[in-house]
């Protein structure tokens, strides 16, 4: 049987005790628009610079880049689809997922979800000590050797957990404020940048990382959109969960399109611009240093500033969403312990990146290819049974992963689901070319193109839709219960 909730009403600067639990509807609230902060203050972010600088580096001229940036800032309007299913099943993202993959085997995409959301966690935590030792030089502070490393590594951990711990309510009141001294920040930046942006700036095609324009600008659009779309795509209805169900779903994918869009065109942009003019080895080495020293005197401070205070606010994301992945396997723990769990995983990870890791970047675009190969597919199944089943779901089946679920299905199996996802990760790992891994196909068909971004939804889609008759299982609706 479903265990009850003992959680208090979600209020800001009170711990959060709901965990994967379907909120009641007399705990519903909240209204679209606060997505629009959650979205704008996650992204506006170091992280989207640091994939920007990618796209000329890999051999796009800024035009081209550009448009990379427009279609991935375009990607937020599905994942405001994504996002309404959070008041449909009144649940988490990895949750609502049981009832595509069945009760049991819903914990094999959680567990991958967990792994992502932790290594964008331990990511953006790199980055965030970075430019804490970047601000500390410039204010004349001590800034290099383990010690100020250490220091600078545990103010970012105070700074990034406290928040997630508390949980919800407390995440967006704060993401609210934050998204105003972001907007500010990034303006200063922006306005510092412009004077030196050669326009002009070209790759010969010899030079570009795959064979030619076209295959080029595919290959960062893919690399684009796994930081974009299917970066976040498995933390969608965390937060929207609390909204009551009768929420429009039309309002959710309009502020949140907003929000995400037009904080990541901007972000994306700075760093396509930044990458016409910045070393690229001094970028790779520490992109953070690189455009402190590049960018005039009176903008580096707000340019730290901005990395700080935006890469903690997409962290707060992270950490608490990595914790309702974790649950999601079916790990009996309250939420914020498994939140101070997630933080100690990532310190080890960021403490590898910082001190052993000898190139920074290259790591970051390694996660990316990893991460891609098994989110794609789920994120394409999981939409796709959104829209067949009309966002429809059963609340019992979704409070419960044992026998007594409405999603059991074959021994807590939709062998279905789970078919089309284990060929869907196949192909789109045939479909990958990244340091880690060139599949031969790549080459051959596509000019060297990295196409995981396509072969996930295309793929998966088809084979999911077949498997399921064009027709998704929807169980009777139940009465209401949480797990906490």
């Amino acid at each position: 049987m479903p265990a009850q909730s003992q959680g208090q009403d979600d209020a800001a600067f009170h711990l959060e005790t709901e965990g994967i639990g379907v909120i009641a509807q007399n705990k519903r609230h909240g209204r679209p628009r606060e997505l629009f902060f959650v979205w704008f203050a996650a992204v506006l972010t170091f992280t989207g610079v640091v994939t920007g600088q990618l796209f000329t580096a890999l051999g796009l001229n800024v035009w081209e880049s550009l448009l990379v940036a427009v279609i991935c800032s375009a990607s937020f309007a599905v994942l405001g689809y994504a996002s309404a299913t959070g008041p449909k099943a009144g649940t988490v993202t990895l949750t609502i997922s049981r009832a595509v993959f069945g009760a049991r085997a819903n914990r094999v995409p959680a567990f991958f979800s967990w792994v992502t959301a932790v290594g964008w966690e331990s990511v953006t935590m790199v980055l965030t000590v970075w430019a804490f030792l970047s601000l500390a030089q410039y204010v004349g502070l001590p800034s290099t050797g383990v010690g100020p490393t250490i220091i600078a590594l545990i103010i970012t951990l105070v700074l990034t957990y406290t928040v997630p711990i508390l949980g919800h309510a407390t995440l967006l009141t704060v993401q609210r404020i934050l998204a105003f001294v972001l907007t500010i920040c990034a303006v200063l930046v922006v306005v510092a940048i412009i004077p030196h942006v050669h326009w002009g700036y070209s790759t010969p095609v010899k030079d570009m990382a795959a064979a030619g324009a076209f295959p080029t600008f595919v290959l960062s659009l893919s690399i684009g959109l796994a930081s974009t779309f299917y970066g976040w795509v498995n933390f969608a209805a965390d937060y929207s969960r609390y909204m009551p169900a009768q929420t429009p779903t039309r309002k959710i994918v309009g502020v949140t399109f907003a929000g995400g869009g037009i904080a990541n065109f901007v972000m994306m942009g700075v760093g396509i611009l930044l990458g016409t003019f910045i070393s690229g080895s001094a970028y790779s080495a520490n992109p953070v240093m690189a455009i402190a020293k590049a960018v005039p005197a009176w903008a580096a401070i707000p340019f730290l500033i901005a990395v700080i205070v935006g890469d903690i606010t997409a962290n707060y994301l992270n950490a608490y969403s990595s914790g309702m992945s974790f649950l999601s396997m079916g790990i009996r723990l309250r939420r914020y312990f498994a939140v101070a769990i997630d933080g100690v995983i990532c310190t080890l990870i960021a403490v590898y990146a910082i001190f052993f890791s000898p190139n920074f970047v290259t790591f970051f675009q390694n996660f990316l290819d990893i991460m891609i190969v098994f989110i794609g597919p789920w994120a394409a199944i999981f939409l796709l049974n959104h829209w067949m089943s009309k966002g429809q779901y059963s609340t019992q089946g979704l409070s419960s992963d044992g026998r007594d679920s409405a999603y059991w299905y074959s021994g807590g199996t939709n062998w279905r689901a789970m078919g089309a996802y284990i060929i869907g990760v196949i192909a789109t790992f045939f479909a990958a070319n990244g340091a880690l891994w060139a599949s031969p196909l790549t080459k051959a068909w596509f000019g060297g193109a990295d196409v995981t971004a396509f072969a996930a939804p295309i793929v998966t889609g088809i084979v999911y839709y077949i498997f399921s008759a064009g027709r998704a299982p929807v169980p009777a609706p139940s009465t209401e219960g949480t797990l906490s």
